[in-house]
C-alpha cells in the first residue's frame, strides 16, 4: 500500500519547480487537485479521474514550458541589451537612432505565448469529464452583437445547467464571463504569432544616441504600452490566478453542498484544504 506522503513525494517529483513562480503554478493547479483528494470525493470512476488529472497535470506542464520561456526571455534580453549598446557605442553612426530585431527574443515570446494558449485550451478540457462536456478549446464564437470572443460557447453550456446544479455553476459563469475580453485577446495573440509569422505590434530594439541607452522591446495592447517583460510576467501571472479560480469553481460543481476550498496559509502540501461552512 502506498502513503499519502509517498504519493505526494512522486508528484513533486514530477513536477519539477525552478523558482517562487513555478511552485505557485503547481500550487494552484496539480497540486490543489492532488492535495484535494478528488478521486474520493468527486470522481466515483477511476478512469475519469484519471483522465482529469491527466488534463490538470497538462495545463501545468504548459503553464511550467510558459515561464520557462519567460526565465529564458529575461536572460536573452539582458544578454542582447548589453551586447547591443557595446555595438552601438564602437559605431560611427553616433547621431542617429539605431534599431534592431532580436529573433532570439522573439522566439521566446512565440513559445511563451504558444504555451499559454495550450493551457487554456486544456484547462476547457478538463471540463469534459467532471461536467460532461465536450470542449477541445478555448474557441471564439459571436456575440449577440456579432463579435467574436473566447468562453460564449462554455458560457452557453453551463447556462444549459438544470437544478440542484443550476445555481451551482453561477460563480464559474462569472468568473468566465468577468475574463471574456481578456481570453479572447490572448486567444488572438497566439493566433498572430501562428498565423502571421510573429507580432506585429512589438517596437524594435532602439539605441538612443543622446543618452547612450538601448530601449528594450515593448509591446502595444488595448491598455497601453508596456514593457515585454512586464506584459509576460504580468500574463502570466493572471492566467494563474484565472486558471485556479476555474478549476475550484468546477471542482465546487460537482462536490455535495456545505463544502468549500482553502488556500492553506503555511506553506506546505496541501495547498488548498476543504472547508466546511453552514448553508
Amino acid at each position: 500500500m502506498i502513503t499519502n506522503q509517498r504519493q505526494d513525494m512522486c508528484l513533486k517529483t514530477v513536477i519539477e519547480t525552478k523558482d517562487a513562480i513555478d511552485k505557485q503554478i503547481a500550487d494552484a493547479t496539480i497540486n490543489m487537485i492532488f492535495g484535494l483528494r478528488l478521486d474520493n470525493i468527486v470522481f466515483r470512476d477511476k478512469k475519469i479521474w484519471e483522465d482529469y488529472f491527466g488534463k490538470v497535470l497538462n495545463l501545468t506542464k504548459n503553464f511550467l514550458k510558459a515561464n520557462e520561456h519567460y526565465r529564458k526571455y529575461l536572460a536573452e534580453e539582458k544578454r542582447f541589451l548589453l551586447d547591443y549598446k557595446e555595438k552601438c557605442l564602437k559605431d560611427g553612426n553616433t547621431n542617429i537612432f539605431l534599431a534592431t530585431d532580436s529573433v532570439g527574443l522573439n522566439t521566446e515570446i512565440d513559445g511563451f505565448f504558444s504555451q499559454i494558449k495550450s493551457g487554456i485550451d486544456t484547462l476547457a478540457t478538463s471540463f469534459n469529464p467532471l461536467l460532461g462536456s465536450s470542449f477541445d478549446g478555448w474557441h471564439k464564437t459571436k456575440n449577440k452583437e456579432g463579435i467574436l470572443k473566447s468562453g460564449l460557447r462554455i458560457i452557453n453550456f453551463l447556462e444549459n445547467f438544470g437544478e440542484p446544479l443550476k445555481s451551482k455553476v453561477d460563480g464559474l459563469k462569472k468568473i468566465i464571463q468577468d475574463n471574456i475580453d481578456w481570453l479572447t485577446y490572448i486567444v488572438s495573440i497566439r493566433d498572430k504569432i501562428h498565423h502571421r509569422g510573429g507580432l506585429k505590434n512589438i517596437t524594435e530594439i532602439t539605441y538612443d544616441f543622446r543618452n547612450k541607452e538601448v530601449i528594450p522591446q515593448n509591446i502595444i495592447h488595448p491598455e497601453g504600452k508596456e514593457l515585454v517583460r512586464d506584459f509576460l510576467l504580468r500574463t502570466l501571472n493572471n492566467t494563474i490566478i484565472f486558471v485556479n479560480a476555474v478549476l475550484a469553481l468546477s471542482i465546487l460543481i460537482k462536490t455535495p453542498s456545505g463544502m468549500g476550498i482553502q488556500k492553506n496559509d503555511k506553506d506546505e502540501f496541501p495547498p488548498y484544504m476543504w472547508v466546511a461552512f453552514n448553508t
